[in-house]
């Protein structure tokens, strides 16, 4: 079974292409769940009306998939809250933005 470290180290592979900082440096995975029955991400975005929402759903099932080696079930929501802050970025990411950590 695929562990949570694994998926997190998938989902550093997914890119917004907005900003070019992976999901999970910017703070976007609001919870990861393995249960017996498969995987369970649950992301925001940086705006509730983001246009890549749909591109980083699906980028981010494909990434889990690749890294069980399409062993497991995933689902992937968008969840509308709680709102995503600048705070849940990483210092890496932030310093790629120019923001003090």
């Amino acid at each position: 079974m695929i562990s949570e470290q694994d998926i997190t180290d998938a989902l550093q592979q997914v890119i917004d292409p907005d900003v070019g900082i992976n999901i999970v440096d910017l703070g976007l995975v609001e919870s990861i769940r393995i249960a017996p029955e498969g995987v369970y991400v649950d992301l925001i975005m940086t705006t509730p009306a983001c246009p890549q929402s749909a591109y980083i759903q699906d980028e981010t099932e494909r990434a889990i998939r690749a890294a069980s080696k399409d062993t497991v079930a995933v689902s992937v929501a968008v969840l509308d809250s709680p709102f995503w802050e600048p705070s849940r970025m990483s210092d890496s990411a932030k310093a790629t933005m120019g923001w003090p950590g």
